[in-house]
């Protein structure tokens, strides 16, 4: 353990996985954070094994967490499932302090994330065009890229951090998207037809109460403008893909224990602050309407196999 503390405050998510928990606990002992608030969620109602896991996950806490910290803790005793624990959690975070690194349960960061995630709060504190600092990459060619991160309209959460002005902007439920709906305003943003049918599900299936948070992060940042800074070096491994996952339930995916690689120091930072488009298509392919895209070729392409 580093004998220097980490004074940028780390939220944790928790619920009921202690195996991918405890990994993610001995990345934070490397590099000794000074400030913990923990959030976690509670069993499911009437689930014995899924309290009996809870119970492990917070035990698991409290005898690891014994290093010099000031560690708070947003536990509750039941279920709220994803989308209400991560915004009435964060909510509670981001109340407590200006600014913080947001790890869940199951993403493991490189050492190097945190320095990189500290080095860029400190950097775009004042920028408001700047709301998230991102760890995942999925860009290829990082030793050709011409800075050490890019700005894309993705604010991707696989391990980010960001500030209280980040969350003010957040909107759990996307109210504004009724009116924005029948608008041009998707289909201006992002031109592709493909990507914008896809957009526009998952934007009603979040209005339905899709249990998930990010996507209204995604609509929060969009609505407004805002960009999220991605280093072309991956910083952030993902270990939850698999069965007892809540929505990460594929072993074979693409995105499972993708390998962190080390940031050099000091960072080279882009001319401007802008987003890179061939950097976004790549992460729309790869990661959202892509496969959708790609499904949809595949028919035509049997398509026109049966009528020659």
């Amino acid at each position: 353990m580093s004998s220097e503390t980490f004074k940028t405050p780390i939220v944790l998510v928790v619920y009921n996985r202690p195996h991918l928990a405890q990994q993610v606990l001995e990345t934070l002992r490397s590099v000794n954070p000074s400030h913990i608030l923990l959030v976690a969620d509670g069993p499911k109602k009437d689930n014995p094994v899924d309290r009996m896991k809870c119970e492990e996950v917070l035990h698991l806490l409290k005898g690891t967490l014994n290093w010099p910290a000031h560690v708070e803790w947003n536990v509750s005793p039941m279920n709220m499932g994803c989308r209400k624990r991560f915004t009435t959690g964060l909510a509670w975070a981001f109340d407590r302090v200006e600014e913080a690194i947001v790890l869940e349960d199951d993403c493991v960061p490189h050492p190097s994330f945190f320095r990189f995630c500290n080095t860029l709060l400190e950097h775009y504190r004042s920028d408001p065009r700047v709301a998230l600092i991102c760890g995942s990459s999925f860009q290829v060619e990082a030793d050709d890229a011409p800075a050490s991160y890019f700005f894309s309209r993705y604010p991707l959460i696989w391990g980010w951090a960001g500030w209280r002005r980040t969350w003010e902007l957040y909107d759990a439920d996307i109210d504004a998207w009724e009116g924005l709906r029948g608008t041009p305003w998707l289909s201006e943003l992002l031109t592709d037809p493909v990507a914008i049918a896809y957009w526009r599900y998952i934007f009603d299936r979040v209005r339905r109460g899709f249990d998930t948070w990010d996507y209204s992060m995604t609509f929060s940042c969009w609505r407004v403008g805002v960009l999220a800074v991605h280093p072309y070096r991956n910083l952030v491994r993902n270990i939850g893909f698999g069965d007892d996952a809540t929505h990460t339930r594929d072993w074979n995916s693409v995105f499972a224990n993708m390998p962190t690689y080390e940031m050099p120091f000091p960072l080279v930072h882009p001319h401007r602050v802008q987003r890179t488009p061939a950097c976004d298509d790549r992460i729309e392919w790869v990661a959202f309407s892509g496969t959708a895209k790609q499904q949809i070729r595949d028919r035509l392409r049997a398509r026109s196999e049966r009528t020659t």
